[in-house]
C-alpha cells in the first residue's frame, strides 16, 4: 500500500520503535517499517497489570516478524500521572480523559525519549491520524483520512518538541477493514483482534467499581446534596460525586414539576450536585488550561473548537490569555456537545490541522 506523501517513512533507512500494544494497528505499523526496508523493533509498555495479555500479543508478533520485543515497565509513572490523576480529577469535580494524558505523559512523551535511547530515529505508533514535520521542528497535526478512526483528539496534548521524533503511518488508511486486511496479508496472528476499551487498566466492570477499589481518602462516593442551580434549593441527595458527569439526565433519582433536570455543575468543594434545565448546558464561554501549542499563534482568531473525539468542531472566537497557557473560548454556535470540565478540548483550523488543546476548567 502506497501511503500519503505526509505519512510515507524516508526512502533513506531508519530506525523504527513501534509503541506496540499487541493490537492489530501496531502490529501492522510494523510490519509496514519492516518491508519498507527499515530497521525495526517492538516496545510494549508495562502499564498495569491487567496488559499481560497484550504484552504477550505484542511478543507473539515479533516473533513472527523476526524482530527484537522490549517491555518497558512504566507503572509507577503510569499510576502517578494516569490512574492517580483519574481519580484526583473525579475528586476536584472533573471528567478526566485518560487516553489523552497517557499520550501526553507517557506513551507519546517518555516512551519516546525511551525509543531514542535505545537507537531509534522514530517511534511509529498505531494511532490513526496525519503528522507531518517540515524543517525538522515545525509540526502539522492533521486530521486522519478515516474520520470515524481520527485520534488526533486524545494526541493533541502531546508535547510538540517530542512529537518531532513521532510517525503515525495509518494516517492515509481510510478504513478499519483495510488495516484488517493489511494484517491478514502480512500473516498477524491478530488480524481479527477486538478494538481495545476506551480505558484499558479497567478491563472488567465499570469506573465506578474501579474507583470505590482503588486505595483512596478521596471520598469519591460520599453521598450528599443535589441543589437547584438558579435557588439553590436542595432537592435530592447523591451517591457520591463521582457517579455525575455534565449533561448527565438519567441515574439523578429526582422529580421536579421543572420538567427533566441535567447535572450542570459538580461542586466538589460542598460535595454538592448542581441541576437545572437543559437550557442551562447551552454554555457559550469557558476556559481552557495547560495549553499544548503545536502551531504558531496570534492573538485572537477564529477557529473550530472539538470538545469530545466523536463531536463535530464548532466554530469559535479563540482569545489567548497571559502567558500562552490558558484561553477563553466564545462559541459562535450551540454546541451539542456539553462544556464538562475536566475532558480536553481540541482547536482546529479551517484545514483540520490542530493548532493547540488544552483543559477545560
Amino acid at each position: 500500500m502506497q501511503l500519503p506523501a505526509r505519512n510515507n517513512p524516508s526512502k533513506e533507512k531508519k530506525t523504527y520503535a513501534i509503541a506496540m500494544s499487541g493490537g492489530v494497528d501496531s502490529s501492522v505499523v510494523a510490519s509496514m517499517l519492516q518491508r519498507a526496508g527499515h530497521n525495526v523493533f517492538g516496545i510494549t509498555m508495562d502499564i498495569h497489570e491487567n496488559c499481560v495479555q497484550d504484552i504477550e500479543d505484542a511478543q507473539s508478533v515479533c516473533k513472527i516478524l523476526g524482530i527484537q520485543h522490549e517491555v518497558f515497565n512504566v507503572r509507577a509513572e503510569y499510576k502517578a500521572k494516569v490512574i492517580d490523576l483519574f481519580a484526583d480529577y473525579y475528586a476536584r469535580g472533573l471528567t478526566p480523559n485518560p487516553c489523552a494524558l497517557c499520550n501526553r505523559d507517557l506513551k507519546l512523551n517518555i516512551l519516546v525519549d525511551y525509543a531514542r535511547t535505545r537507537g531509534a530515529d522514530f517511534l511509529a505508533t498505531g494511532h490513526y491520524a496525519n503528522l507531518e514535520i517540515l524543517d525538522g521542528e515545525e509540526v502539522i497535526l492533521s486530521e486522519a483520512a478515516n474520520l470515524s478512526k481520527d485520534q488526533t483528539y486524545f494526541v493533541s496534548l502531546a508535547p510538540k518538541e517530542k512529537l518531532i521524533y513521532v510517525q503515525f503511518p495509518l494516517g492515509g488508511i481510510k478504513n478499519k477493514s483495510e488495516t484488517r486486511s493489511l494484517a491478514a496479508e502480512y500473516g498477524l496472528p491478530n488480524f481479527e483482534k477486538d478494538e481495545s476499551q476506551d480505558i484499558c487498566f479497567i478491563k472488567q466492570g465499570s469506573y465506578k467499581e474501579f474507583l470505590q477499589n482503588l486505595e483512596t481518602n478521596l471520598n469519591l462516593f460520599s453521598p450528599g446534596r443535589i441543589r437547584l442551580k438558579d435557588t439553590g434549593k436542595i432537592i435530592g441527595c447523591h451517591s457520591g460525586i463521582a457517579n455525575y458527569t455534565i449533561g448527565q439526565r438519567k441515574g439523578l433519582g429526582i422529580s421536579s414539576d421543572r420538567g427533566p433536570l441535567y447535572v450542570l455543575d459538580v461542586d466538589s468543594d460542598n460535595n454538592d450536585i448542581i441541576v437545572g434545565n437543559k437550557a442551562a448546558l447551552d454554555v457559550r464561554e469557558f476556559l481552557i488550561t495547560d495549553v499544548n501549542w503545536l502551531t504558531k499563534i496570534q492573538d485572537e482568531f477564529v477557529a473550530f473548537v472539538k470538545l469530545r473525539s466523536f463531536s463535530k468542531k464548532t466554530k469559535s472566537v479563540i482569545t489567548i490569555l497571559e502567558g500562552l497557557k490558558s484561553i477563553k473560548i466564545k462559541l459562535l454556535e450551540e454546541s451539542m456537545t456539553p462544556i464538562t470540565r475536566g475532558q480536553i478540548c481540541a482547536i482546529y483550523s479551517d484545514t483540520n490541522t490542530v493548532i493547540c488543546a488544552g483543559i477545560i476548567s
